[in-house]
């Protein structure tokens, strides 16, 4: 083994020096003396410069003096290369001026730009104020969220500003696994039930009710919490020790009473900012509760589309329990059996979302929804004259037998070759009509069929407020 010597270490470092010393070099060599063309090329930029940045003239009038003055004297010494020039006792201050032209000129393109848009001599300060604001974000962070806050308000009352800030400083989601399951999605949700109960027509004060709104959810600040997953690489006979990944953080909530950890909350804030709403808002809430959970499954919360192909491939369509059949350029696949395996893809890809396989399970809805929502995915919504429901559900008769709940892609967009085990007129496609969505659909019986949950808003104890606060006077 070689010996190290104390200056091994040194040796990248010098490397480093060693290989930009050559290229600087290389690049003064072959640019200290331009040629007559490389002049011409000079001369047009500079044009070019004077026109649209003429605040940085002088230092254009300099780097072209610099080339200038290196070309007269090579081609008075009756050379073309550096070396030549330093030996027939050419000037090297002349050289390295003309090498260093093209840096002057793009100096006095900057320093015009800037001194004609005005930031030249703001420039400093605005540098050194947004160091000390990042330096000090946090004596700001009150200031900047009252901004926010009042920016955010449908109404400019101070009682509404004080909500968004409580909102605002604790960024929980609307829900765990249904609509708007992100972080500070409460806040979100509720503005937009404020905006919706605003829409509806109401004869009751407009501040109420988006009061009301503001707080029909609010104990969820006391029953979500944040806790971290640890991901560990699974074990390998090849690696010896498996790579610890980097822990993802989830949301879960309190295993507790939450209907009443809600209408309590909403009495405790209700006191302390000096609220008072009658009883008369909260079947408004509640309506517009409804409306907007629905709008925000529909928006989806996962990219599915480039799963697609996969979970179509590994369906099955051959043995006597099939999860599809194709017809022509068509495929009919049963919701809950895509669904679920659907679910694995995005499982497989991130433990740690709030989803569950099978299709009575919360969470499997959001990726029906998604499944809409995603315009990348080739559903098909009308065949043969029949209309697809809202999630994008047939009803098809088979050989006699009914199967709900199927959804229809067109093979011509995914190129895929799956076989074709029925004739066509053994299959009948039946329109479903009008179906429930939203808190309907996961209340319905075909819900189930298509992998959608049965579990809603109201099932995490907080998403009805309305109806537990009525009798009771109000908050």
């Amino acid at each position: 083994m070689a010996k190290q010597t104390r200056y091994s270490k040194d040796h990248p470092v010098v490397a480093f020096f060693a290989l930009l010393f050559f290229f600087v070099f290389l690049d003064f060599y072959m640019s200290a003396i331009p040629s007559v063309n490389k002049l011409s090329q000079y001369i047009a930029v500079i044009k070019t410069l004077n026109a649209f940045l003429p605040e940085g003239q002088r230092y254009y009038v300099l780097a072209m003096k610099y080339l200038e003055n290196a070309i007269s004297t090579a081609q008075a010494l009756g050379v073309k290369d550096p070396l030549a020039f330093v030996v027939k006792g050419g000037d090297w201050k002349i050289l390295v001026l003309s090498w260093a032209s093209k840096y002057v000129l793009t100096f006095g393109a900057v320093y015009g730009f800037l001194y004609k848009v005005g930031f030249f001599w703001t420039l400093v300060p605005l540098i050194l104020g947004g160091l000390f604001i990042v330096k000090n974000s946090s004596r700001f962070l009150p200031y900047l969220m009252w901004v926010k806050a009042y920016w955010l308000a449908p109404i400019k009352d101070l009682q509404v500003i004080r909500l968004i800030l409580l909102h605002l400083a604790n960024p929980v989601p609307a829900s765990i696994t249904h609509h708007n399951p992100r972080e500070g999605g409460l806040l979100d949700h509720s503005l937009r039930v404020a905006r919706i109960a605003l829409e509806l027509g109401s004869p009751l004060d407009k501040k109420a009710l988006v009061l009301a709104a503001l707080l029909h959810d609010i104990g969820k600040i006391r029953l979500y919490r944040k806790e971290k997953v640890q991901r560990v690489s699974a074990p390998s006979p090849i690696v010896v020790k498996p790579e610890k990944k980097k822990p993802v953080e989830r949301w879960i909530s309190l295993e507790v009473n939450q209907r009443v950890v809600n209408m309590v909350t909403i009495r405790e804030v209700s006191k302390r900012f000096g609220i008072n709403l009658p009883q008369e808002v909260w079947p408004v809430i509640a309506e517009a509760d409804r409306k907007a959970t629905k709008e925000e499954l529909k928006q989806g919360l996962y990219n599915v589309g480039k799963y697609i192909k996969d979970v179509l491939g590994e369906l099955e369509y051959i043995k006597p329990k099939k999860d599809g059949w194709r017809v022509g350029d068509y495929v009919f696949v049963l919701a809950h059996a895509f669904n679920r395996k659907l679910t694995l893809k995005l499982l497989r890809d991130d433990p740690s979302l709030p989803l569950d396989p099978e299709p009575t399970v919360v969470g499997v809805h959001v990726v029906a929804y998604s499944l809409v929502a995603d315009k990348t995915v080739p559903l098909v919504w009308e065949y043969e004259g029949k209309k697809a429901d809202g999630l994008g559900l047939f009803d098809v008769k088979v050989r006699e037998t009914l199967f709900k709940a199927v959804y229809c892609f067109d093979l011509t967009k995914i190129n895929l070759d799956i076989p074709q085990m029925i004739k066509e007129e053994e299959l009948e496609v039946i329109e479903r009509g009008d179906q429930p969505e939203g808190e309907e659909a996961a209340n319905s019986e075909d819900a189930q069929g298509s992998g959608v949950s049965t579990a809603s808003s109201s099932d995490e104890g907080v998403g009805e407020v309305g109806k537990s606060f009525q009798g009771e006077g109000g908050a």
